[in-house]
């Protein structure tokens, strides 16, 4: 049984197993498996509770700053925030969840769970992330995060952009790593790529 604000990977397995149980063997085309995976995505979600009725998703909490891919919500209590995904930059479920798999890995400070998913039904399906939320907060400088990421293994290749020979992180911009007051970086979004 899974459960609202699951670990990340446990989701992801549950949805490969189902997409290879309805596949099998068959050949698929990329715009078959999309379609796949997000019926089975959806299925799951509702399976398991995991399912937000769209006309609850601003029960989450109080509308945040929020970017091209995600409408954030920070909680009533001010310890987490909700990102609703709208899979913009992903475009499908199971690269999302792989994004998030690498960032889990390299940033564990700032983990993501996934909350559940929301949607119209019908193949209209965005996944709910939640992630603890850092208080007294500024924008990193970009000196500080090149000193961040070179202190994880991370070589800068281009503005915002850092490899370690097996994964390039981008859009590392002061927008998306928070410092705290005690001086500790927090990458609270980025962008990910398997080299």
């Amino acid at each position: 049984m899974l459960e609202k604000n699951c670990p990340i990977e446990i989701f992801a397995n549950k949805l490969q197993g189902r997409i290879a149980e309805s596949t099998g063997d068959a050949p698929t085309n990329s715009t078959a498996l999309s379609r796949i995976e997000t019926i089975a995505a959806e299925g799951i979600a509702r399976e398991e509770g995991m399912w937000v009725p769209f006309s609850e998703v601003s029960s989450l909490g109080t509308p945040f700053p929020s970017g091209v891919e995600n409408d954030v919500y920070l909680n009533p209590d001010g310890n987490v925030i909700y990102k609703v995904n709208n899979l913009m930059t992903s475009k499908t479920i199971t690269a999302l969840l792989d994004r998030l798999t690498i960032h889990n890995s390299i940033f564990p400070q700032t983990f993501y769970r996934l909350h559940g998913f929301t949607g119209f039904g019908s193949g209209s399906i965005y996944p709910i992330l939640v992630q603890d939320f850092v208080p007294n907060e500024r924008e990193a400088t970009p000196i500080e995060i090149d000193t961040y990421m070179a202190a994880l293994g991370f070589t800068k290749t281009a503005e915002a952009t850092y490899d370690n020979g097996q994964i390039e992180v981008s859009d590392l911009r002061p927008r998306n790593v928070l410092r705290d007051t005690d001086g500790d970086l927090f990458v609270v979004d980025a962008e990910f790529r398997r080299i």
